[in-house]
């Protein structure tokens, strides 16, 4: 006698059910999450090259957090910059005038206007921190607040308090940029123009008020040379900052580039192709339903319909 038996066929077809309808979980985790896998061991031999590519653009988008706040501060810097530019331009047009019409009118008071306009732009303090003091942040970078008191020092410099060394951090891989200003650099040449007119206006050839003498004229006119030199200066210190502005942006959008291109390389091997797998899922459902009728049809069959 032959025997018939379904065991067999039953133990198949419920391995192959089990593994379809795996095949459907993964599929619908796969759609829902946009990920081929959870876990960086489902990307086998991918998982260094994912983390490697992470890590590194963690350190971009790092970079990038560095540009923000030394953009803040270059602008910062432009606006001091431009403002004390400004001040000694209107002294220059008031020096200019005086001597076009050999008449000085309200000079005393122009030279402290501008001498406390400049002071208080070179002592700008955002955020508890001093703009241009350098690595002594905390430290008010000009410390004479008029002219009277410029005059009462030994040097110039010593109406300076700020640190000897600017700021500087790293932008970029091997690159660092400087970006911090010194109130000494800024200020130095435009206070001792300032004190040397002071000083002339208090002293014997003084006041500038009225009709210009002979030697108050030749004063000013070679005053106006030395003022255009203290002006270049701070001009050129000016074009600095916009240079590094400038070179802070490039490198800013080769930062942004290269998260572009990394995104899209990891997306490349982390990433699910939707199309592809909802095909998948869809051709995986219908063999988990085929192994449901044949199981189903399987546990109906008996030898009575054959006897």
């Amino acid at each position: 006698m032959v025997r018939i038996s379904s065991f067999g066929q039953q133990q198949l077809l419920i391995r192959s059910i089990m593994q379809n309808q795996q095949e459907v979980f993964e599929g619908q985790r796969q759609i829902s999450t946009g990920k081929k896998t959870d876990e960086y061991r489902g990307l086998a031999g991918e998982t260094g090259t994912v983390l490697g590519s992470r890590s590194f653009k963690a350190r971009v988008e790092t970079y990038q957090q560095t540009i923000d706040t030394i953009r803040g501060k270059l602008d910062a810097n432009d606006v001091q910059i431009e403002g004390i530019l400004d001040a000694m331009d209107k002294m220059k047009e008031m020096i200019q005038t005086t001597l076009a019409n050999g008449q000085a009118e309200g000079f005393s008071e122009m030279l402290e206007q501008t001498y406390k306009f400049v002071s208080n732009s070179l002592n700008t303090n955002i955020d508890g921190t001093y703009l241009f003091s350098g690595a002594k942040t905390g430290t008010e970078p000009v410390n004479v607040n008029s002219l009277v008191d410029l005059d009462g020092l030994a040097s110039v410099s010593d109406a300076f308090d700020n640190g000897s060394v600017a700021f500087e951090a790293k932008i970029a891989d091997g690159v660092e940029l400087e970006f911090g200003l010194l109130a000494s650099d800024l200020g130095e040449g435009i206070f001792q123009e300032l004190l040397d007119m002071y000083q002339f206006d208090q002293g014997g050839s003084g006041p500038l008020q009225g009709e210009l003498t002979q030697t108050q004229f030749d004063f000013l006119q070679a005053q106006l040379q030395t003022m255009e030199t203290a002006i270049d200066d701070v001009r050129q210190i000016h074009v600095t900052n916009g240079l590094a502005f400038e070179r802070l942006e490039v490198v800013d959008e080769q930062h942004t580039d290269t998260i572009v291109f990394l995104e899209k390389f990891i997306a490349d091997i982390e990433d699910v192709d939707i199309a592809e797998a909802v095909t998948k899922l869809n051709n995986d459902q219908v063999a988990l339903e085929a192994s449901y009728r044949s199981i189903s049809s399987l546990s109906q069959l008996s030898l009575l319909k054959f006897l």
